[in-house]
């Protein structure tokens, strides 16, 4: 099949100067921009079309403005449902148009998004339109013109971008329509990285108008349409002037060769949009069209344009998804960089101390000793509290056979013949099989009490160690009185003329139990303790230079509470390696100032129990040596009386 074409081309000059001159005039000038009433100015004949800007996509009932030069602002509110409309806008399509978008923010609790500005230039002369302004950095902004013209941008570090698109169509005639769409990429903390929110989907379109008057041109609204405020801009006068002229532009008609060379005069048509030019090409087309088929399909231009839709299309999708890589390498790198940096965090705030295993391993069995140090202290003052007493039963029931039983415990266990210059010679008679290690241990604090840090004793059991018979005779001496009161046969005490001896003798237990107390007190707490931490207490003692076996015999083979807090609060710190572990990370540091802290807690309740017990016995003391002065005192009233 073969087909012929031919249509002439010419260049009328007289009406593309009257379009120069117009835009010219009306270049600077501002536009007049505002929604059409029923009392609006006549649009030219040959504008049959308003504006109309709407978009999605907008948080719900924000607020969007529309600038216009510089004094013109428009302001219309989002639904519910984040939709925006500016409908009804006046143009002079044959002059430059500038507008301002101007969006609100997107943001959220935990996405900060950059407010978006998107700047319409339409420029009738050049019959493009370019899209300029400010988005979220590094975000993607789509413009599609008349569904022809394509173009996608990112911004730059600034948010900043630049369209410029070709316009296949003009505003004019209504047929116009300009998309945009606004993908921002908001700021996301912890981890910091980049999150798509929302996007924005804003259409730039021309709304042809429905004539109700041939003659006036204008645009006329249904009676129940409600009334809007307007805005309108001071438009030079000679704009409406050199509408006019166009208006009133003399008609001319172009010879065009028809029915073998007669020429006939034919109407010219009027321009839809006045910034095109209307003439006549001659172009002779020769198409061969082949016959359509299967086979040959792919040949024919609709073929060609199917694989050349394809690859478009495959462009862009290429694109759009080497763009997501991009953004989702970036958030996988600052997401991988904030767990690097986490770690190194932990790994400097955390490191392992070896100094603070030894706090927590050296206190392991503090607690558990002191509660049985509270244990035997309690049992060795309720043997001073029965033997004061004169308990049934007992060695001291009787003071005669309470003093022989003790001098045959000396003569058996303690005494020396080389005492009293040798008087006790044939007196002594030891039956123990070391009597050296008892010689005189019922007498010498020093080496029975006062040297060793852990005393083998435990109150609690019912064996009998050395130790135990050793601190028991020496504490014996030290706060022996005979308890005979005349009470041996235990009816006496009953009789009412021994009332007052009766009193006198509980007040003057209470005083000896109150002296007991701190001789138990002092005993428990060096009574020996339980071996969670003997091992962790011996080798500080064997790296301050001793023997394992001397180390033993410093603190015992389980040490008490006395002992314990010997190496706590004294013979940790005696050690260098302390000081070589204080070259540590600060973290670690601080965490040994807390357990030294903790540590001096302990020992300063330790000397508070002291003081208090050291205020009772000078309480006592005083009552005591106030009592002697009192009873001259109380029988000379008592005489006075008589």
């Amino acid at each position: 099949m073969r087909l012929t074409t031919r249509q002439h081309s010419k260049t009328r000059n007289s009406l593309m100067n009257k379009i120069m001159r117009s835009g010219a005039i009306l270049a600077s000038a501002l536009m007049m921009l505002a929604p059409v009433s029923s009392n609006a100015t006549p649009l030219p004949d040959y504008q049959q079309a308003t504006l109309m800007i709407s978009g999605l996509g907008i948080p719900p009932l924000s607020e969007v403005k529309l600038l216009a030069g510089k004094k013109q602002e428009l302001v219309s509110k989002a639904d519910k449902d984040g939709r925006f409309t500016f409908s009804g806008l006046q143009y002079y399509s044959y002059a430059p148009l500038e507008l301002s978008l101007y969006l609100p923010e997107q943001s959220t609790e935990t996405i900060r998004v950059k407010r978006t500005l998107v700047d319409i230039i339409y420029n009738p002369s050049g019959s493009y339109m370019e899209f300029k302004g400010n988005i979220a950095p590094q975000s993607t902004i789509a413009v599609n013109v008349d569904g022809q013209r394509a173009t996608s941008r990112i911004s730059n570090e600034k948010g900043e971008f630049e369209i410029l698109e070709s316009t296949p169509l003009g505003l004019s005639d209504g047929t116009s329509v300009a998309s945009i769409n606004i993908s921002n990429l908001g700021e996301a903390c912890c981890p910091k990285m980049r999150v798509p929110v929302m996007p924005v989907q804003i259409s730039f379109s021309s709304i042809p108008l429905k004539k109700t008057d041939e003659t006036q041109g204008g645009y006329k609204e249904p009676e129940n349409a409600k009334p809007t405020k307007s805005r309108y801009l001071q438009v030079p006068e000679n704009a409406k002037e050199d509408a006019k002229q166009y208006n009133a532009a003399p008609q001319q008609t172009l010879p065009i060769e028809k029915n073998g060379g007669k020429e006939s005069q034919e109407k010219e048509k009027k321009s839809p949009a006045p910034y095109m030019v209307l003439g006549e090409s001659e172009i002779e087309l020769n198409i061969d069209v082949p016959t359509a088929t299967m086979a040959n399909f792919e040949a024919t231009w609709v073929g060609g344009y199917k694989k050349l839709t394809d690859e478009v299309r495959a462009a862009i999708v290429g694109r759009a998804m080497m763009i997501g890589a991009f953004i989702d390498g970036r958030s996988e790198l600052a997401s991988l960089s904030v767990i690097q940096r986490l770690n190194a965090g932990s790994i400097k705030n955390y490191h392992v101390s070896d100094q603070i295993c030894r706090f927590g391993t050296l206190s392991r069995s503090i607690a558990e000793t002191q509660e049985r140090a509270d244990a035997n202290k309690l049992v060795f003052s309720k043997l001073f509290l029965d033997r004061n007493a004169q308990q049934k039963n007992l060695l001291y029931t009787e003071a005669t056979m309470a003093l022989n039983n003790i001098l045959d415990d000396f003569k058996s266990k303690y005494c020396m013949d080389t005492d009293a210059n040798g008087g006790l010679e044939g007196y002594c008679n030891s039956i123990m099989a070391n009597p050296d290690e008892f010689y005189g241990k019922d007498i010498d604090y020093t080496r029975v009490f006062d040297t060793p840090l852990t005393l083998n004793v435990d109150f609690t059991d019912n064996s009998l160690t050395n130790d135990e018979q050793a601190v028991m005779a020496l504490f014996h001496n030290i706060s022996y009185m005979s308890p005979n009161y005349g009470t041996e046969d235990g009816k006496q005490i009953v009789k009412p003329d021994k009332s007052d001896d009766l009193q006198n003798m509980h007040q003057m237990n209470a005083v000896r139990q109150l002296v007991a107390n701190t001789f138990a007190n002092q005993v428990a707490l060096k009574a020996k303790g339980n071996n969670k931490s003997a091992t962790y207490m011996h080798n500080v003692i064997k790296g301050l230079g001793l023997s394992d076996a001397d180390a033993k015999k410093l603190i015992g083979e389980n040490p008490s509470y006395n002992a314990q807090m010997e190496v706590l609060t004294k013979k940790i710190y005696q050690d260098p390696e302390f000081y070589v572990n204080l070259y540590d990370t600060p973290q670690n540091v601080d965490r040994q100032k807390v357990a030294m802290l903790a540590i001096q807690l302990m020992q300063e309740r330790d000397l508070l129990e002291t003081y208090r017990r050291k205020e009772m016995l000078l309480s006592e003391l005083l009552e005591m040596k106030l009592r002697q002065k009192q009873t001259p005192i109380d029988r000379a009233a008592a005489s006075a009386d008589e």
